[in-house]
């Protein structure tokens, strides 16, 4: 049985000896007194831990020759000084590159406490990126496995260790701030999106992390930077025309990982790239950032710049909006309010999780009580533009990629008096029947057959 007091040597040793591989800039010269002259040289370190640092040199360097080293680390504003003695070199390419390793002999204590902070950072970094470089739509960081890769519909494990609970915390809380490290510890979960930046990429991911067992976890979640396009999710054309209507309510639901809120930020970026309007998001976690486009764009942050998604929406009312993005709906008074905003002239798009249309429509007028439901499906008949319903089905000669099938249902007269009623089971006559203000299953899986995106067995199964 190892004693506290050894348990804590050993992760002080492991933490010392802890050796990431990663491309940094520095510089160095040998010290003055040293046989070589005293000159800068820049190159880029190999890998590194706070004992020691391996680098490549263009000149012959002797053993034991000591160094003063300038590193720099990303996210700090003055490099990183240290003193260091060469305790291996080798020539890699005759005459002209050198393998260096170095020992790490004086550095500040706050500089060293900073660094290896940052060591642990680029190694979930590193991670990740290699991650995404196989292609993975998320990553699992669990207690007693490597990280396990999501692609398509198989969990692959990373070759490398498997992952103790100091090495899973201080890799996760290593991205978190000290209020989202505080929400963790009070909360035992925590939900939110983070940007890293390595030398060739700049990747976001959706980050939720969760105690399990009395252990940190965390599940990455890849996001795009670039917002595709409607053609490019080969999404049917009664899509595409939404982001010219100029009020209403447009719903887009679906499952937990469906695609929808990259359908709903397609839309918006259409909008923002063909109009000049002025656009509002509320969301929970802002995954998507819109770039510069006619429109003006404001994402916000629910909990972080406004208290609920109801004070936003109230708030929206003194900010000339022409157009809203909400990804979810809290309860029955936030509810209520995005229905006032799309019947007093505005565009609203709402994205929620659902099974199905029929889903989605009671879900937003159950909440209420059984008095006040008319009034809101009044309300909701007058303002609904269309419901898109949407899943992911694997591509045919790519099974580890997806394409979005769709169902739509356009608002005319016939479906409004249905909503109005409340006689749900008539909308799935309505969706079955077709018609030009519908498109349903059938169309959706022939359209992707014809096209050479999905197979017959595939097709079959979105339609049982």
């Amino acid at each position: 049985m190892v004693e506290k007091n050894d348990a804590g040597l050993m992760e002080a040793n492991r933490r010392q000896n802890f050796r990431v591989g990663a491309k940094l800039s520095m510089k160095y010269r040998v010290l003055p007194g040293e046989v070589t002259p005293v000159v800068w040289n820049t190159t880029h370190t190999k890998n590194l831990s706070v004992a020691g640092v391996c680098f490549e040199s263009f000149h012959p360097l002797s053993l034991n020759t000591m160094l003063e080293v300038h590193l720099d680390v990303p996210f700090f504003k003055m490099p990183v000084i240290f003193t260091a003695r060469i305790v291996r070199a080798s020539e890699i390419k005759a005459g002209e590159i050198y393998g260096v390793a170095a020992a790490i002999m004086q550095v500040k204590n706050t500089d060293k406490k900073k660094l290896q902070e940052q060591l642990e950072r680029l190694d979930i970094t590193n991670l990740l990126n290699h991650a995404v470089g196989q292609g993975a739509r998320s990553v699992h960081f669990s207690l007693g496995h490597p990280p396990l890769l999501r692609k398509a519909d198989e969990l692959v494990r990373m070759k490398v260790d498997a992952l103790n609970k100091p090495i899973l915390e201080r890799m996760i809380f290593s991205l978190l701030n000290e209020d989202q490290i505080k929400q963790c510890r009070n909360n035992e979960e925590l939900t939110t999106v983070i940007t890293l930046v390595t030398v060739e990429n700049t990747f976001r991911f959706r980050l939720n992390v969760y105690l399990q067992q009395e252990v940190f976890e965390a599940v990455f979640t890849f996001i795009k930077i670039l917002i595709p396009n409607l053609r490019e999710l080969k999404l049917p054309e009664m899509v595409d025309s939404l982001a010219r209507e100029k009020s209403g309510l447009v719903i887009l639901t679906g499952m937990s990982g469906s695609g929808k809120t990259t359908t709903g930020a397609s839309i918006i970026n259409k909008i923002n790239m063909e109009r000049a309007c002025v656009i509002t998001t509320l969301q929970r976690h802002i995954e998507y950032v819109y770039p510069m486009g006619k429109s003006v764009i404001k994402q916000r942050e629910v909990g972080a710049d406004t208290q609920s998604f109801f004070t936003g929406l109230h708030q929206l009312q003194y900010q000339d909006v022409d157009v809203v993005m909400l990804d979810g709906l809290a309860d029955a008074q936030a509810i209520e309010l995005v229905l006032d905003t799309a019947c007093n002239g505005k565009l609203v798009f709402v994205t929620f999780s659902s099974p199905g249309i029929i889903a989605a429509i009671q879900s937003l007028v159950n909440v209420f009580a059984v008095e006040r439901q008319y009034y809101i499906r009044k309300k909701l008949a007058e303002s609904l533009r269309a419901i898109v319903f949407q899943q992911l089905a694997p591509l045919k000669n790519n099974k580890e990629k997806k394409v979005a099938m769709a169902e739509i249902m356009i608002n005319n007269s016939g479906v409004a008096g249905v909503i109005l009623e409340g006689f749900w089971d008539r909308i799935k006559l309505l969706m079955n029947n077709g018609g030009k203000d519908i498109y349903n299953r059938a169309e959706a899986a022939k359209d992707l057959v014809d096209a050479g995106l999905i197979d017959d067995q595939t097709a079959a199964l979105f339609l049982s």
